[in-house]
């Protein structure tokens, strides 16, 4: 019997419309020992379902049904946030940084099926499958039999995996997703602060660890504030919600904000504002004496907290997320620095051991920031400045969001699913020491993956965020339903260290290794195909160099 679809073991999207050939009797892959390994399966069939199943000693399956997801716009082409970041006016060519000219839909969502059976839908059978190693897995070549059971008949697959002997090292480059908790409990209809709250917040810090997510982010809010007059602070409700982090192998927690950008009359966000509010007292400056002393005790309230529960060197904290972008002139800018600096001395002064990390666009805020985080284009612009404050001593690491755009490597759902994962190599060839990505499940109000995956702007500058920025989760029925992006994720994090094993013991051959997928952030090399070649030589590399 002829099957016809797709398997493809390299990072590429696959597409409801892909087109579909004879399927191969064989399929080969290479892996590190402890590497989860994923396998994208599209078969044509005329059942209602395909029932998965697989023979192997050395591997166990976790079976995913794909589910395709509407991709409404194309990015812009901009690398400024306030540009035009979907182009919401159909361009009559698909740009070419896109795969695709939207709308259309690609299978990024990644639904649980512990029985293996894969519904269809338009005669077409869309799966993912993990291939999960035991512990005590050999170095060596070894064979998988996968059987998919369709109406049809049976279609088989002889899988060899060639698992070299080396293991990556685990949570060696620290890496971060900002989720939302206002989200969870909307979308998964629980109470916050509920057993079944922290069941759920417990499932994500889960798909998160999967992910070798190192920190987690809780942007304080004003639920901390017992009192206003005078302000005081209690921040004990935190308390559940970070053991559980920890308690899932996070190492550190971010936390923040103290200032604010206040507020325009329409309630719009003053995101050009020279006059920094206080996080707590939106309405009051941050500056006045008043604004002194609220932010005083809330610092001191906070770190009296840390201090009770032995979390104060477990911290980093945020001054105000992007402090010199979104700045109207070089007055205002400066007016930012005073204050920023100011608040930098309260945080130093009652929590010491904590470090200030930021995302910025310069380097302006020298002596107040800790770890330093540009976006991707910043720092390519300013790579000589924040490579000299990596040359000092100091954390630079990058972050990507709703920009940079066009070329540039990002996740977006209309870019090539690898570049996701090259978005590490860069991490690695520049030296940076982290990532930071805003969205890991930040659902606005109304919005719904299922139905469109660009949201609105609520800082009034530029257009929609682009297409599946805002997330890379989705709210499944019974928890976050992973995406095809996160695996792309924690594949490149996987391959940050890595290359941390490469340039420890060769730096010149680790730099070569790169150097043939990366060039910068812009030019780069995202052909799969091309990629597995490379990802197995690194791990031959690997072995030949211990």
């Amino acid at each position: 019997m002829n099957f016809t679809g797709v398997i493809s073991a390299t990072e590429s999207f696959c597409y409801p419309d892909t087109v579909l050939a004879p399927l191969p009797s064989t399929l080969r892959l290479a892996t590190a020992q402890n590497n989860v390994h994923g396998i994208q399966l599209l078969l044509s069939t005329k059942g209602k379902n395909v029932k998965l199943r697989m023979d192997s000693d050395e591997f166990t399956p976790e079976w995913y049904s794909m589910k395709a997801i509407p991709v409404e716009y194309n990015t812009g082409d901009g690398v400024e946030q306030g540009g035009s970041m979907v182009l919401e006016t159909p361009p009559a060519e698909k740009p070419s940084y896109a795969t695709r000219l939207a709308p259309f839909e690609v299978f990024d969502c990644l639904i649980p099926s512990k029985s293996g059976i894969i519904s269809t839908d338009n005669n077409l059978a869309a799966s993912y499958i993990c291939l999960v190693p035991t512990a005590d897995i050999t170095a060596g070549e070894h064979t998988i039999k996968l059987y998919a059971e369709c109406e049809e008949g049976v279609y088989q697959c002889t899988i060899t995996v060639q698992v070299y002997p080396v293991c990556i090292p685990e949570d060696t480059f620290p890496l971060t997703n900002w989720f939302s908790i206002d989200a969870i409990c909307r979308l998964h209809k629980v109470e916050k602060g509920s057993a079944n709250f922290y069941d759920m917040v417990r499932k994500y810090a889960k798909a998160m660890r999967r992910a070798h997510q190192t920190l987690f982010y809780l942007e304080l809010d004003d639920i901390c504030v017992i009192n206003r007059a005078p302000y005081v602070f209690d921040f004990e409700y935190l308390t559940p919600l970070i053991e559980l982090f920890f308690s899932e192998g996070m190492q550190q927690l971010e936390i923040g904000t103290l200032l604010s950008r206040g507020f325009l009359p329409d309630g719009m966000p003053d995101m050009l504002t020279d006059t920094f509010k206080c996080t707590m007292a939106p309405e009051i400056g941050f500056e006045t004496l008043q604004g002194y002393a609220i932010t005083v005790n809330f610092v001191k309230t906070l770190s009296e907290y840390l201090h009770r529960h032995g979390w104060q060197e477990k911290v980093l904290f945020h001054i105000q997320d992007e402090p010199d972008i979104h700045v109207k002139d070089e007055a205002a800018l400066v007016a930012r620095r005073r204050q920023y600096y100011m608040a930098v001395s309260i945080v130093r002064k009652y929590l010491p051991c904590v470090q200030i990390i930021e995302a910025v666009s310069s380097t302006e805020f020298r002596g107040g920031i800790d770890i330093w985080v540009p976006g991707t284009s910043g720092y390519e612009d300013q790579k000589s400045d924040f490579d000299a404050l990596s040359a000092l001593g100091e954390t630079v690491w990058t972050y990507v969001c709703c920009g940079p755009e066009g070329h540039w490597l990002n996740r977006f759902l209309d870019f090539a699913l690898l570049k996701g994962r090259l978005l590490f190599w860069g991490c690695a060839k520049n030296r940076i020491g982290g990532f930071l990505h805003w969205g890991f499940n930040q659902f606005p109000q109304g919005m719904d993956p299922f139905v469109a995956t660009s949201c609105h702007n609520p800082t009034g500058l530029g257009t929609n965020f682009p297409c599946g920025d805002a997330f890379i989760v989705y709210p499944g029925n019974d928890g976050p339903w992973l995406s095809m992006r996160l695996e792309a994720q924690r594949r490149g994090a996987e391959d940050a260290a890595l290359l941390q094993m490469l340039f420890k013991k060769d730096v010149a051959l680790h730099d070569e290794f790169i150097g043939r997928v990366f060039t910068n952030n812009y030019t780069y090399n995202d052909d799969p195909n091309y990629f597995k070649i490379v990802y197995e030589d690194l791990l031959r590399t690997l072995v030949e160099e211990k």
